[in-house]
């Protein structure tokens, strides 16, 4: 596999994902009041220089066996959030993703340097990868959800858009990796330090059997995005409606599975979070959704 090629996948894995009618989520057909589909193609386009640079050196260290934390994955992130920004005015599209799939970037990298590119030798070296972070990788994810502006509220501890916080980071030498571990309440923070169970265990699998079955590799990410969402409560719905709200939306989406997803409740349940604006918009389900289909074109699957 060539470098470039990771790149490309990265970009593909995210124009797959944004392209699948997935329930609640922007969609060609459908978008919110500050981000459309075209937002998410501007977003693709911007992120190929993180995304190479992040498979850059994640071969350069596996072939050269240099350090790791050279990698400065929070500066790639950082890069990736403000190059996404330069092309487009819409809302937050892919910090999620960029946080999810530059670790997977560098991760293949390093892989194709040590042999062939799989997904236990991926989860493996994404796990090495994370392990090397350090704060100033910390500092620089902060900048990056900062510009990228998510809905988030304000932490007692640490909070992101404290200042203070950034000095705090360096003086108690918190890495990225351990900063992500004082934050798996969130889904996209729980996969990083965990070493990328549900993208792998649960959604890869998934979606694999399911564009086997069907040869539609939309249609299958769809499945793949309910089969998640049902297992577990969005944390972005979390964060901004409540557990009981996330909650009910997963019990939905296993409704919509167990209907062997019948067109018209898919539509109803896309119509029900529609109703509430983005409010139940399962955002952090559509990251692990795109992480996942990295992974499969990473492994060998094409479209």
């Amino acid at each position: 596999m060539r470098i470039k090629d990771i790149a490309s996948l990265a970009q593909l894995a995210v124009l797959i994902e944004a392209s699948a009618p997935k329930p609640g989520n922007v969609t060609p057909a459908r978008g919110f009041e500050d981000t459309s589909y075209v937002h998410f193609l501007a977003s693709a386009s911007g992120m190929w220089s993180s995304a190479l640079a992040a498979a850059r050196r994640g071969w350069r260290a596996g072939r050269e066996r240099a350090e790791l934390r050279a990698l400065e994955l929070g500066r790639l992130i950082l890069q990736g959030v403000r190059d996404v920004r330069r092309l487009h005015r819409g809302g937050n599209t892919v910090l999620g993703e960029l946080m999810l799939l530059l670790p997977l970037c560098a991760a293949a990298g390093y892989a194709a340097a040590k042999g062939r590119v799989e997904a236990a030798t991926l989860r493996k070296s994404a796990a090495l990868v994370l392990s090397a972070t350090t704060p100033e990788d910390a500092v620089h994810l902060y900048r990056a959800i900062r510009l990228a502006s998510p809905r988030l509220g304000k932490a007692e501890h640490l909070d992101v858009f404290s200042r203070e916080s950034e000095r705090e980071l360096v003086e108690r030498g918190l890495t990225l990796a351990e900063v992500m571990r004082l934050s798996t309440h969130d889904t996209v923070a729980r996969e990083l330090v965990q070493g990328y169970p549900v993208t792998f265990e649960l959604a890869l699998p998934v979606l694999l059997r399911a564009y086997s079955r069907s040869g539609d590799i939309l249609r299958a990410v769809v499945e793949c995005y309910l089969h998640v969402l049902a297992e577990h409560p969005d944390s972005l719905i979390m964060r901004k409606a409540g557990r009981r709200a996330a909650e009910e939306v997963s019990d939905m989406a296993r409704r919509v599975l167990e209907s062997g997803m019948r067109e018209e409740e898919l539509e109803r349940f896309d119509a029900y979070l529609r109703s509430r604006g983005n409010l139940l918009n399962p955002g952090t389900t559509a990251d692990i959704t795109g992480a996942c289909v990295f992974a499969a074109l990473l492994t060998g699957v094409r479209v």
